[in-house]
């Protein structure tokens, strides 16, 4: 029950795109959130699989099962597909913070449907080299290693540029604009957090297999390969599903609803309702935008 507890936590990753009203963010959330729910579920089903033969490694016993093949293909595609979508979300995110109307030009929803087409393609090349004919498996691991890795500049860069573009005097952008930038700001922020830690997982990860790679882990022979890779299997999937709670618990608006459901769940006191500036702090309000604006910009110092 705990473990899908945590899987359904990665819907609420998706909410935070749909609060901002662009159907070009829900989509990308969408698709990492259910392709990140498909790996961890369809990997549970696998490690369920081996054990029933009496192994927890994915070893040449437990691969010959037609079952766990089959969920090797769906846990790999969505592994693969996920983390092309990761690459593509960010780069949607900086795209949409420089540009305020990117999302109605032609150009945009060409590189949308070619972000979707190519998150696909890199699931199915994934499922077909490694899980079908079972090579490349090395390869794919290094890959996925320098993807996450490379995402975290741009992830950074998002934040970065929408933080300036916030800071910026509260005339020059329309209260839409504003509106838009601090959503841009809130989920960059969030995402930074994430993205580090798993940056850093994954250079675990890395390192391990270089070191294998080397000799340097089991004397380099392929017949322990399977240990290692349970090993990183781990610390992949522990990332995942802890994913969605540092998002979760640094978006200062979702962290206020979190707050209220728990309030509301678990004690018999009523949080006083109060509204929140762009901040999080709490906001008097005041009759005209400008004043409102200039509160929001004492804020923010």
């Amino acid at each position: 029950m705990i473990w899908y507890f945590l899987l359904s936590l990665h819907f609420v990753v998706e909410i935070v795109g749909v609060l901002s009203h662009w159907i070009f963010l829900q989509i990308s959330l969408g698709m990492i959130s259910i392709s990140m729910i498909v790996m961890l579920v369809s990997y549970l089903v696998e490690t369920l699989v081996c054990l029933s033969i009496g192994t927890i490694y994915e070893d040449a016993q437990c691969a010959e099962l037609p079952l766990k093949t089959v969920l090797l293909c769906i846990h790999r595609y969505a592994e693969a597909f996920s983390l092309a979508a990761q690459m593509f979300f960010t780069n949607e995110r900086v795209m949409s913070i420089q540009f305020e109307h990117i999302h109605r030009s032609i150009f945009f929803k060409i590189f949308f449907i070619a972000g979707f087409l190519f998150s696909n393609f890199t699931g199915l090349a994934y499922v077909y080299t490694s899980a079908i004919k079972g090579e490349y498996g090395t390869f794919w691991l290094i890959a996925f290693q320098l993807f996450v890795i490379a995402n975290f500049p741009f992830v950074l860069y998002a934040k970065k540029i929408s933080t300036a573009k916030y800071k910026a005097d509260v005339r020059t952008y329309s209260l839409k604009r504003k509106h838009n930038l601090y959503n841009s700001y809130e989920i960059a922020r969030s995402f930074l957090y994430a993205a580090a830690i798993y940056m850093i997982s994954q250079l675990i990860c890395f390192g391990l297999l270089w070191a294998f790679q080397f000799g340097l882990l089991f004397d380099g022979n392929r017949a322990y390969f399977p240990r290692l890779f349970f090993v990183i299997s781990l610390i992949w999937h522990a990332n995942l599903a802890t994913f969605p709670w540092i998002v979760m618990l640094i978006h200062r608006s979702q962290r206020e609803r979190i707050y209220k459901v728990w309030m509301q769940m678990f004690t018999e006191t009523k949080s006083p309702s109060k509204i929140l500036g762009m901040n999080g702090k709490e906001l008097v309000a005041t009759p005209t935008q400008n004043d409102y604006f200039d509160q929001l910009q004492q804020s923010w110092k």
